[in-house]
């Protein structure tokens, strides 16, 4: 299950949406038929609980899609419960330095690298037997982290976070970074274009995966071919409403004789 970050590493196109409210596990299915390869479960805005995450990452397991999970902010506690339960990484929102990112990385990975508590035979490693070394080992190579720029402090001190060994992927907010940015909503404002730019070229100096969400589809593509990668489009919400919405407005339309 583990296979997103070997294939971003690779330099395929990985696709994938956001959930912030529908909690079914059946969901993994219907977005798995669909092609998305991850959706990422929002514990940022969403209100997901510990238990409907793990529910939800067991059914993605079954299906074949991957899972990120995004926590609400740097503890201990929020990166080790979405781990324990099998998701393929994390995505950690508001990073605008490289210490939050090296606490990240020390809660995030087993010694040497960090220092993340181990507890084999979980819904991790499948409730498996395991050679503790091979498999703690391999955990720390697969777990795929990604750190969110979402501020003009994360863009200034770019190079840095991308330097802390252990972070995989530097993802746009692009909303946020619009908002910190003061231009609210104007996600291909030149200024927020630039910055977009900036955490691009960090990512091809220092060699680590550009990720970023968008719900437009034409500016989404423009970012996958200025290679990002980790490509999010959507959420539940904007597919649902927005599909729904133009469906109705259409059949309203009808005209009855």
């Amino acid at each position: 299950m583990y296979t997103i970050k070997q294939r971003l590493q690779n330099g395929e196109l990985v696709l994938g949406i956001m959930l912030s409210q529908v909690r079914n596990p059946n969901i993994a299915y219907m977005l798995a038929q669909c092609g998305f390869e991850f959706f990422i479960i929002d514990n940022e805005h969403g209100t997901y609980s510990v238990e409907t995450i793990s529910d939800m990452i067991a059914a993605a397991r079954g299906a074949g899609i991957s899972v990120i999970v995004r926590i609400p902010e740097i503890t201990r506690e929020n990166i080790l419960k979405p781990l324990d339960s099998g998701a393929a990484g994390l995505l950690i929102p508001m990073v605008n330095t490289a210490d939050q990112a090296k606490e990240i990385i020390r809660h995030a990975k087993y010694p040497p690298i960090g220092n993340r508590g181990a507890a084999l035979r979980r819904a991790h490693n499948l409730y498996a037997r395991v050679n503790a070394s091979e498999y703690l080992e391999q955990a720390n190579k697969n777990t795929f982290i990604a750190v969110q720029a979402e501020t003009p402090m994360a863009i200034e001190n770019r190079n840095e976070i991308a330097s802390v060994e252990g972070i995989d992927c530097i993802f746009v907010g692009p909303f946020d970074l619009s908002v910190n940015l003061g231009i609210p909503g104007q996600t291909n404002h030149p200024l927020e274009v630039e910055a977009i730019e900036k955490i691009a070229a960090t990512c091809r100096e220092h060699k680590k995966i550009a990720g970023i969400l968008m719900f437009d589809q034409e500016l989404l593509s423009y970012w996958i071919n200025k290679n990002f990668r980790f490509a999010v489009y959507g959420s539940d919400v904007s597919l649902l409403t927005d599909a729904a919405s133009n469906a109705v407005k259409k059949l309203k339309s009808i005209t009855t004789v």
